[in-house]
């Protein structure tokens, strides 16, 4: 496993790359070997923000982030998000019937999934026109007025069908490729 950790208003202390590379080499039991984690760091006035996003060989992306006072304890935490995950994507591919390489089933406990499959089902479907392309800044404002994470829309430029979500630090678009 490479681990790549890149810092933004910190300094990469011994004590921190330890940390991190003692915490995430533990995945490396559930991960092929081959695996790349990209670690970002960052600082601000009230907290230690980590962010790490796991490629996995076969394309999948694994991603966790997490704030706190303390950094450490906020390692500790995405640590455990990250592991949440690798399980919930282990119960998919098995209840899919595939094999994923990158995956090393054998070391996740079959006891732990007991509760993920009811969250896969799907509660709801909706149904949208998208007959009358819009702009992005009206996709935004209907996506407001809904009180939505994010709007499916025809865009009025491209006229590709798009989809405009809510992030952290603004808003995102997805675009047709």
């Amino acid at each position: 496993m490479k681990i790549n950790i890149v810092t933004k208003k910190i300094e990469l202390t011994n004590s921190i790359k330890e940390k991190i590379e003692n915490t995430f080499y533990n995945l490396e039991k559930y991960l092929s070997s081959d695996t790349d984690v990209h670690v970002k760091l960052d600082v601000t006035k009230r907290s230690q923000k980590i962010e790490v996003t796991i490629f996995t060989k076969n394309g999948t992306i694994i991603r966790a982030e997490d704030s706190k006072n303390d950094l450490y304890n906020a390692i500790d935490e995405v640590y455990d998000k990250l592991y949440k995950q690798i399980r919930k994507l282990k119960t998919q591919l098995i209840n899919k019937n595939r094999t994923n390489e990158s995956i090393r089933f054998n070391n996740i406990n079959e006891f732990d999934d007991m509760n993920i499959e009811s969250e896969n089902t799907i509660k709801k479907v909706k149904k949208f026109n998208l007959d009358k392309p819009i702009t992005t800044e009206d996709a935004i404002m209907q996506m407001d007025l809904l009180g939505h994470n994010f709007f499916v829309f025809r865009n009025l430029d491209s006229e590709d069908i798009n989809i405009i979500y809510k992030r952290h630090d603004g808003y995102g678009l997805i675009e047709q490729i």
